[in-house]
């Protein structure tokens, strides 16, 4: 698993932010990562804080290297966002399949100047005897060197083969590389003859791929970007301390003598608690369950208080980073469960 996989699946798991070291602890003793360096930690911190500034990026920097996972749409939805993409891409293939040979050509054209070629250079050839090719053309890499390519475009529905790519190996100049793009699929024979040592490869591009980069280039397709909010529950925990439900009206309130509602719990307070944070444990009581906790001889009035103070985190949820023992199961649970219902 990679560095960003592994992460993903701590915070996944942990339901808050954590510090990228936290992170890369938590991932290394799960065993999530494999070759890993001799910096993990700053790997993982590098990884996640450039991932983060991407659009689409499943991470977000919420404190100094605190990462969270960004909040996915609900899966309402997430299921009318994949149906519409299905759907959209079975009519984008059908209409590939229903096109006129030249048009199809020329949308691959386009497509290839999207990925890179230049535009004066790469046009479709008008004559057969240049053994199949369709399209020739120029791929500038970055600005640092420049490709001659031949294309042959085929929407078949059998598989290419290996003397189709053998084809078109042979109809390549000199110092030209060879790309096959097909609507159907290209068979195991195809794929080794394309990547056999020795000879000049050839790049290939089936079906689906060809659909993914027309979606990726947004050729023949529309994208709609549509805003969606969601509340923020961690920030209003750790902002205005977690919401109470109302009690009903015809709900009984046990009193003391002095007729005020008094909290009835199981445990006996204070409570030992412990959080995690820069790969050490951390201790604290937990006073009662309005959240008061005292750390290092400290009375804070929230968890999130006593966690900023414990971890150093500019940050943090206190009522699921702070855990305590249940009596029954002997597992660590967030304190979070202890709030009244």
């Amino acid at each position: 698993m990679n560095f960003l996989d592994a992460a993903y699946t701590v915070l996944k798991a942990a339901g808050r932010p954590l510090h990228y070291e936290d992170i890369t602890y938590q991932a290394l003793a799960q065993g999530l990562l494999g070759t890993v360096g001799q910096t993990p930690e700053a790997t993982m911190g590098s990884r996640l804080y450039v991932d983060s500034k991407q659009e689409n990026s499943r991470f977000k920097k919420v404190g100094k290297g605190v990462f969270a996972l960004v909040q996915e749409a609900s899966s309402t939805i997430h299921d009318a966002i994949e149906l519409t993409n299905k759907e959209t891409r079975e009519q984008l293939y059908n209409r590939l399949k229903t096109m006129e040979p030249q048009r199809f050509e020329e949308l691959v054209v386009q497509l290839l100047i999207a990925i890179g070629f230049d535009e004066n250079e790469t046009r479709v050839t008008r004559y057969t005897r240049d053994g199949g090719v369709d399209i020739r053309g120029l791929l500038r890499a970055g600005g640092v060197t420049e490709i001659n390519a031949a294309v042959q475009v085929k929407r078949w529905k059998k598989s290419v083969q290996a003397p189709d790519i053998q084809a078109l190996r042979g109809a390549l100049t000199a110092h030209e590389q060879g790309i096959f793009i097909t609507t159907s699929k290209f068979s195991s024979g195809a794929q080794e003859d394309a990547k056999k040592t020795g000879k000049v490869p050839i790049s290939l591009i089936d079906g689906d791929l060809l659909l993914d980069l027309l979606i990726q280039h947004e050729i023949g397709v529309l994208v709609q970007r549509t805003m969606v909010y969601s509340l923020d529950k961690e920030w209003w925990d750790e902002f205005a301390g977690p919401m109470i439900e109302p009690v009903a009206a015809d709900a009984e309130v046990p009193t003391t003598a002095n007729n005020i509602p008094e909290t009835i719990s199981p445990l006996d307070f204070p409570v030992l608690i412990t959080g995690s944070a820069h790969r050490k444990t951390l201790e604290a009581h937990l006073l009662d369950l309005n959240g008061r906790i005292r750390y290092e001889g400290r009375d804070y009035s929230s968890p999130s208080a006593a966690g900023i103070a414990a971890s150093g985190w500019r940050t943090c949820n206190g009522w699921t980073f702070w855990k305590y023992q249940d009596a029954t199961t002997g597992q660590w649970r967030s304190i979070q469960n202890l709030r009244v219902q």
